[in-house]
């Protein structure tokens, strides 16, 4: 698939004039809603801009994977002039971050990343595990929602969720890098994914929340989420 930067991807969440970029990269489905509370704390020393998955919009194809997906996020960001100093990603918007930075290192740039509760490893869901999520993410479009709406939606947590069934990190990333866990730490996977983001990434930190995989950006969580990455942050001289 030849990737193309497509109009109104990139959406400016907080202003900061000579402030340094950060992007945010949104988990599977790809709503803006949940990142609102954290683009106001980072807002507070950066330029935030948030980046919306293709698929969602009328005429619009869901990427079928990561690979796919970083570099169309490349296209967005080479189209808007300027790499961010940070990029920040959930979910699935973490492996993708993690595959632009790797991108942007081959071409000599090294933007700090913080990774939420992601995994380097191929996702096995449990039984009905999909349809949960995606019954959640319908739910969240209101009752009035638009037939044709829901569908773009529903095509595209499907492509995003074959995309991480088939995805495993490869590629070593030397820049600076910020892992928050979520909790419990033994659930899911996350210590097997801990120990693959630790061969991959050579300037690891991470820090361990105590907060749930969906509810890591609600108020009662959010001061301990913004506190790792200030602190992230100040450790590169920000």
């Amino acid at each position: 698939m030849t990737s193309t930067a497509a109009p109104g991807r990139l959406v400016r969440m907080a202003r900061g004039r000579n402030r340094p970029g950060c992007l945010i990269l949104p988990g599977a489905g790809g709503g803006l809603t949940p990142y609102l509370r954290l683009a106001s704390v980072l807002g507070g020393s950066c330029s935030v801009d948030f980046v919306r998955p293709l698929g969602l919009m009328p005429g619009e194809e869901p990427e079928t994977t990561v690979a796919e997906m970083a570099a169309s996020v490349r296209d967005a960001v080479d189209e808007a002039g300027a790499v961010p100093r940070l990029v920040v990603g959930w979910s699935l918007g973490g492996v993708v971050a993690w595959e632009l930075c790797v991108r942007l290192a081959e071409d000599g740039h090294r933007p700090g990343l913080v990774i939420v509760d992601s995994s380097p490893l191929p996702r096995a869901p449990g039984p009905g595990e999909d349809e949960r999520i995606r019954d959640r993410m319908v739910a969240g479009l209101g009752l009035k929602a638009d037939p044709e709406t829901v569908g773009r939606l529903v095509r595209t947590f499907a492509a995003q969720a074959a995309a991480l069934g088939s995805y495993a990190a490869a590629s070593a990333y030397p820049g600076r890098v910020l892992l928050l866990v979520c909790s419990p730490i033994q659930a899911d996977g996350r210590e097997a994914a801990v120990r693959r983001w630790r061969e991959l990434a050579p300037n690891l930190d991470v820090v361990r929340l105590n907060a749930g995989h969906y509810d890591v950006f609600e108020p009662a969580n959010l001061p301990q989420v913004a506190t790792a990455i200030h602190q992230f942050q100040n450790q590169d001289g920000r």
